[in-house]
């Protein structure tokens, strides 16, 4: 007997699976209500995670900005020890230069200076730097023009010199007489104490700081560098420069390090968001294994319908693995949307509320990269599978001569 029952079985055809999607669709509408709220469930489960991430991602990208700035990652920093053996001199810049993955270099120096403008005197940092040092730094240039190769009795100054010396107006800085005295005997070269032409005006750190032509320190007799500064080929190779350049008995720092340590923080913090969205994706995850039971026991005997006219036993698991697909995607997607829209408009009415506060640079607090998007969807159609696995194994193993008994 056992034998031609699964002869039988084995000469049933697999139902279609257009018809088996329908069909599970045609269920989930038939229950609106139900149905709605389990989604509804969903929505405001998957929302909530995707809300508190794309928060906490956005966060994290405005900190590094804000850390990092428009330092490239693949630069490098090269400072001396207090040493008098290793210095950062002329021999040294060109070793470091000559390695492989070295794209270009510059160098920089810097000193404690006097400036003196309309009659006012101030203390300020002046750096002497060279062309390549200038566009690693990446100056952002308010009004006027960097320093060239050509240029010795010119200066850039930013925007803290300017409120200092009384200017309100980059504009009006510019051509400028600067009287810079800077005392170099100490570093064995010469004094420099000369009038300087205001070139530029760019917005770079929170105190006083002048940027010279390093011929200004070359002349002077300053043989040693403060610091150099250079650009790999590619990220990659930063690891490997850094090791090279440290084996010289320099000190070395990278954008990277900054950016690994927020990431580290960022992780956690990430990861206790997602905690608290997580209290709302269990009660989604209740709704939908409850509208799954509640569906498989009201429709035992439909089962056992399709079972009797030639429908197979897989057939209904897949009918059931449909209906949470049904239910995860759609809402999965209504959940992204909204939320998505929510950290729109969070960012839209905090720029607004910084520039009326005189912030004029945008910024997002709420980031939606592609594969939060996707990852997020995945994630909830996982969850769905794992909430069907008992009710479609039961739907699986439903005798139809049992169903059909059923009143």
């Amino acid at each position: 007997m056992e034998k031609v029952k699964q002869a039988f079985r084995g000469k049933k055809e697999a139902m279609p699976t257009s018809v088996l999607v329908y069909i599970a669709w045609r269920n989930l509408v038939y229950k609106k209500l139900r149905a709605f709220l389990t989604i509804f469930g969903v929505v405001i489960g998957i929302g909530a995670i995707f809300f508190l991430l794309s928060f906490g991602i956005g966060l994290q990208h405005l900190v590094t900005s804000q850390v990092v700035g428009n330092q490239s990652v693949k630069s490098i920093d090269v400072t001396s020890t207090n040493s008098k053996i290793i210095k950062l001199d002329q021999k040294s810049f060109q070793k470091i230069k000559n390695l492989p993955h070295v794209v270009r270099i510059g160098a920089s120096y810097s000193y404690a200076a006097s400036v003196k403008s309309q009659g006012g005197d101030t203390d300020a940092v002046a750096y002497g730097v060279d062309p390549n040092y200038q566009t690693l730094s990446d100056l952002h240039v308010l009004k006027g023009r960097l320093l060239t190769a050509t240029d010795n009795r010119t200066v850039v100054v930013n925007q803290a010199a300017l409120q200092t010396f009384g200017i309100a107006n980059a504009k009006v800085a510019i051509g400028k007489k600067l009287a810079v005295k800077i005392p170099l005997q100490i570093s064995g070269g010469r004094d420099v104490d000369t009038d300087f032409t205001v070139v530029g005006v760019v917005d770079a750190g929170s105190g006083i700081e002048i940027y010279l032509p390093d011929y200004v320190f070359q002349v002077a007799g300053v043989a040693v560098y403060t610091q150099f500064k250079l650009e790999a080929d590619k990220s990659e190779s930063v690891g490997n420069l850094r090791q090279q350049i440290e084996s010289m008995g320099f000190e070395t720092t990278s954008p990277i390090d900054t950016i690994s340590q927020i990431n580290q923080i960022f992780k956690f913090f990430n990861f206790i968001l997602a905690g608290f969205g997580a209290i709302g994706m269990i009660v989604a995850v209740l709704g939908m294994f409850n509208t799954l039971t509640i569906s498989l026991l009201e429709r035992t005997k439909e089962i056992g319908l399709m079972l009797a006219l030639g429908g197979r036993n897989r057939d209904m698991k897949k009918l059931f693995i449909f209906e949470a697909v049904l239910l995860s995607l759609s809402g999965a997607i209504i959940g992204i949307i909204l939320a998505s829209i929510g950290g729109e408009v969070i960012n839209i009415v905090m720029n607004q509320f910084s520039r009326h506060r005189g912030v004029t640079q945008s910024f997002d607090l709420f980031a939606t990269p592609f594969w939060l998007v996707g990852g997020t969807i995945a994630f909830m159609l996982l969850v769905g599978l794992a909430v069907v696995y008992f009710p479609a194994r039961h739907a699986e193993r439903i005798n139809p001569i049992e169903a059909l008994r059923r009143e």
